[in-house]
């Protein structure tokens, strides 16, 4: 649940989908189904919270006030017209979706719109997205559906056609660093460190854990330059024990195998090096000379090879697979061809 108010002015970055929204809601068009599409953190639940205070905002100026009993109960959850789905475990299920489908149902009791929000609807279970069609199919009137997913590909396309899509943009460093200066202790040095590793996204959950990315990030440097058969066996061992530690090591090395793939594909590009992700950390200490090493090992296609095996990864864990095996089996893959 968001700490603050939020209307529109409270969100950066995403200028072009608030403008989409603002005329429609001026307008009188506003679709009865909305999809916000885009990377996680970058605003698009802020977003719908904040379209949410809008149509009920007791002053009705041009933005929600954030400040009225109406704006105040809608970011708290205690709004009867306003409801937020999130998954319940992995999926979004059934169950949930029969309660919400109910609730769709009843008289508006205070607001202008009922407003409901499934945040995460690529974890719509099948039989919860089938019985959740029916409703976009035959809207409630006065109600506004929004979806939030990172992509529409990860929803049936059934759903997808029956939503306005409105699409949000990866936030420019300049953005995310001035969320983080703003919603964090952080020194500028260990901004700037958490804005390039974000790729585009703010994630106020990653400052707080900074050292073992930290640790996480050196650890790999030291496997993504050595690639001996000592190297291997650590490499294994210590992913292993990521796999099963509480502070999900693991998610820290995905994402950065993603920025180190990249840096690579980028350098064998013989493109500019300031805009390296893993150019300079901590007090200017440069990666440069590591990726340049690294670089070595690896020709273009198997770059493109072990990129989208990271993504598998990522995917097949979000499936349930086991961690342990899922990260050597790209460690081992990783090794093979380097090797």
């Amino acid at each position: 649940v968001p700490d603050f108010p939020m209307p529109f002015r409270d969100i950066y970055g995403q200028e072009q989908a608030i403008g989409l929204l603002n005329q429609a809601v001026h307008r009188g068009r506003m679709p009865h189904a909305l999809l916000f599409t885009g990377q996680a953190n970058i605003g698009k639940y802020k977003t719908a919270v904040a379209l949410a205070q809008k149509l009920n905002c007791r002053k009705g100026e041009k933005d929600a006030c954030g400040e009225c009993d109406y704006c105040l109960q809608i970011v708290e959850q205690n709004f009867l017209d306003y409801q937020v789905l999130i998954p319940d475990g992995k999926f979004i299920k059934i169950d949930q979706i029969r309660k919400a489908l109910n609730w769709l149902h009843l008289h508006p009791d205070q607001a202008k719109k009922r407003v409901m929000i499934i945040d995460g609807a690529q974890h719509l279970g099948r039989e919860a997205a089938n019985a959740f069609l029916k409703t976009l199919e035959e809207p409630a009137p006065h109600t506004l559906l929004i979806l939030i997913a990172e992509s529409s590909q990860q929803l049936p396309e059934t759903i997808v056609s029956r939503c306005q899509q409105i699409r949000f943009r990866p936030l420019s460093e300049e953005i995310s660093e001035r969320i983080l200066r703003q919603t964090t202790d952080l020194t500028t040095e260990r901004i700037q460190l958490l804005s390039a590793f974000s790729m585009g996204s703010v994630n106020r959950n990653l400052a707080v854990r900074l050292e073992i990315m930290e640790t996480v990030q050196k650890t790999a440097i030291v496997w993504l330059t050595t690639f001996s058969v000592s190297t291997l066996e650590e490499m294994l061992r210590t992913c292993e024990s990521w796999c099963k530690s509480k502070n999900e090591e693991w998610c820290l090395l995905l994402d950065f195998l993603e920025t180190w793939f990249r840096d690579l594909t980028w350098l064998l590009h013989g493109l500019p090096e300031e805009k390296l992700i893993n150019r300079n950390v901590n007090a200017g200490e440069s990666r440069i000379k590591a990726l340049r090493n690294s670089a070595g090992y690896f020709k273009q296609k198997q770059i493109y090879d072990i990129f989208s095996r990271i993504v598998q990864t990522r995917r097949a864990i979000e499936l349930n697979a086991n961690k342990s095996l899922a990260v050597e089996s790209l460690c081992l893959h990783m090794y093979r061809i380097a090797v």
